[in-house]
């Protein structure tokens, strides 16, 4: 029960950062759904492979899915990933990793920071391969 109100949330979150951004009107909803599924797969793949992994799974299922809607609804695919992508940012680890370099704990504050230059460089690779990957199948889509 608990996952299913953190999917909701993440949907409305991500809904009202796409308005923030002045995403187009008509993408609002497909915005939102695409952080929502990211999420949920977060969400499904936090127990069993961890934070760094779980936020590579998200990533890689919200970048696919900005790239089915953007073909679906013939947008770029950027209208659908960067506010979908938003709810996998490390914010919280960059914050503890400032506050404790601040407090004057350098190892937890290394820590910290070592964890938010983890979750980011997963979530640059996901959208790295799934861009690769729907431009492989583009081109060979093209010759045929």
């Amino acid at each position: 029960m608990d996952g299913l109100i953190q999917v909701i949330g993440a949907f409305f979150a991500i809904l009202a950062f796409s308005v923030v951004i002045g995403a187009p009107r008509k993408y609002l909803v497909y915005c939102g759904l695409t952080g929502a599924i990211g999420w949920f797969v977060y969400l499904a793949t936090l127990p069993g492979q961890g934070t760094v992994m779980a936020n590579f799974w998200g990533a890689v299922v919200i970048s696919l899915t900005a790239h089915i809607f953007a073909r679906i609804f013939k947008a770029p695919v950027t209208v659908f990933l960067i506010p979908g992508i938003l709810i996998l940012v490390p914010g919280s680890y960059l914050y503890r990793a400032v506050y404790n370099f601040i407090a004057g704990d350098q190892k937890l504050a290394g820590s910290n920071l070592t964890g938010t230059i983890q979750i980011a460089g997963m979530i640059a690779l996901a959208v790295f391969i799934t861009d690769s990957l729907f431009s492989i199948y583009q081109k060979r889509r093209e010759r045929l």
